[in-house]
């Protein structure tokens, strides 16, 4: 398979089992990052270690794309690709944030009947009806959320994950399912509803990246787009 490829392909071989020991450490890291933020948010009085969270997140990240790069694992320029396409990638986020919207809808009783609520947004409470925290929160959406999370889980881990297996298209499906439960475990703290419904979305951000041959752009758009309808509901709650 070319370095450059972006698209399941033939199988390339068997197991990669370096960067398989890259990408796992990578996924366990993430979830450990879950947990951080999990127990800062929850427990009464938590580590001051909890309050990294996010900076272990971006830090893993990082640490992860070089290992990987090394590792000689193709990942073109991070997910950006080497053209923007307006009319495709936009047409494509709009898909995603419907897909989103709809899950969101058709899955909210589910929800309330078997985790009795939906998800647990009380980290995001202070920007009900507070422009200044709207404006902050809408910063790190379009950043860290948007953009961050989409190289973290959809470029980093699923491409090292499918590389790790192959490049095969069944190594792409699996790489697929695998970013998308780490994502929902990572959203531990927004409890039951909030796993199952980040691993979901997990699943269209990545259909979305693989449909657009690799790049971000889509996913990190409808990414963005979606939480920031969430966003403003919040902000309008007050």
């Amino acid at each position: 398979m070319s370095t450059n490829a972006q698209t399941p392909e033939a199988d390339s071989g068997g197991p990669n089992w370096k960067v398989f020991g890259i990408v796992a450490l990578f996924g366990a890291g993430l979830v450990a990052s879950g947990l951080l933020r999990y127990f800062h948010l929850r427990d009464e009085d938590p580590s001051a270690l909890t309050g990294y969270a996010t900076i272990i997140y971006v830090g893993l990240t990082i640490l992860a794309a070089v290992l990987l790069r090394r590792s000689e694992v193709p990942m073109r320029r991070l997910g950006f690709g080497l053209a923007f396409k307006p009319a495709r990638f936009l047409l494509l986020a709009a898909v995603g944030v419907g897909l989103i919207q709809l899950a969101g809808l058709m899955l909210e009783p589910f929800w309330e009947s078997v985790f009795g609520g939906s998800r647990d947004l009380a980290r995001f409470s202070d920007v009900a009806g507070t422009p200044v925290e709207l404006l902050k929160l809408m910063a790190l959406n379009w950043t860290i959320a948007a953009f961050g999370e989409e190289l973290a889980f959809r470029i980093v881990l699923m491409r090292g994950v499918a590389f790790a297996l192959g490049d095969s298209r069944k190594a792409f499906g699996v790489a697929l399912i695998v970013q998308a439960v780490v994502f929902g475990l990572v959203h531990i703290y927004q409890g039951p509803a909030g796993i199952f419904g980040a691993a979901i979305n997990g699943l269209i951000f990545g259909g979305l990246t693989l449909a657009a041959r690799g790049s971000i752009w889509p996913a990190a758009i409808a990414h963005g787009s979606s939480n920031s309808i969430g966003i403003m509901q919040l902000y309008w709650a007050s």
